[in-house]
């Protein structure tokens, strides 16, 4: 089989770090995670901290720094008191990538201003999802709000929709981003932490739902978050037209050289 085209696979690691700003603290305690997946994160709790890993990072010659945490009652990773941090991250040349929970108008101008690269953000529009599971107290016109704030502020969203949650969460989400004109998402497929009563998605249920993203116009993304066993879905995904994954196996990257497609290695997060 004879192409031209290119996969690219993006894998953030050391050149690309994540941190957590709050540690493993989480207020929400999501069912689904727990404050769990805080742990596979650099613990960086004061601008000191945070300041240290990115100059290691830009010493080593890495490309920028995922800025994450868990979140407070209102559903905001506290990231304010952070921004003359990230402002000096940013003017040393690193790319930086915040995932930030909902924000005011006057949170994303700050985080904008101080030259966040982009955010990534979780997007839920089933309210039991949003109630029950992730313990907000708020309603989905929330996500929108953020989106909106994020871009009149002159930031650049890459929307993150997570399989796994329900058809409803699903397709009302669609309906959000197309509403907001926005193409461009990252699919996630639902790891629950062990001992949770949420169960994580059939490759079959994330093949189909990527298909259904795909056919409503969407430029996909395969994350970084799925089950390391779906190796059958990255392939499928790039038979499906996507060109964007997170971390590939190797046989993924084996099997698409060959099948005539040129793999290109990307040390960063994938909506960069």
């Amino acid at each position: 089989m004879e192409r031209d085209e290119k996969i690219f696979a993006f894998r953030p690691g050391k050149v690309f770090p994540a941190v957590s700003v709050t540690g493993h603290g989480c207020d929400l305690k999501c069912l689904h995670c727990k404050g769990y997946h805080l742990k596979n994160m650099h613990s960086t709790m004061t601008a000191d901290e945070l300041l240290k890993v990115a100059k290691k990072v830009k010493d080593n010659g890495g490309k920028g720094i995922l800025i994450s945490g868990g979140c407070d009652l209102r559903g905001t990773v506290p990231l304010t008191s952070f921004i003359p941090t990230i402002r000096k991250i940013s003017d040393v040349g690193l790319e930086v990538n915040v995932h930030s929970g909902f924000l005011s108008a006057s949170e994303a101008k700050g985080l904008v201003d101080a030259g966040v690269t982009v955010f990534s953000m979780d997007i839920h529009q089933d309210q039991a999802i949003i109630s029950n599971v992730l313990n907000l107290q708020e309603t989905p016109d929330r996500y929108g709000e953020t989106i909106d704030n994020i871009i009149n502020a002159g930031g650049r969203v890459v929307p993150h929709i997570t399989i796994g949650f329900g058809a409803e969460d699903l397709l009302f989400s669609i309906s959000l981003l197309k509403e907001k004109n926005i193409r461009e998402i990252v699919v996630l497929a639902l790891v629950p932490t062990p001992g949770t009563d949420v169960y994580e998605p059939s490759e079959d249920g994330v093949l189909a739902a990527i298909n259904i993203l795909i056919e409503s116009g969407f430029d996909v993304t395969l994350g970084c978050m799925r089950s390391r066993d779906y190796i059958a879905v990255e392939t499928e995904c790039i038979k499906m037209g996507v060109r964007r994954i997170a971390n590939p196996s190797l046989k993924t990257v084996k099997w698409a050289e060959e099948n005539g497609f040129e793999v290109e290695e990307i040390g960063k997060c994938c909506c960069l």
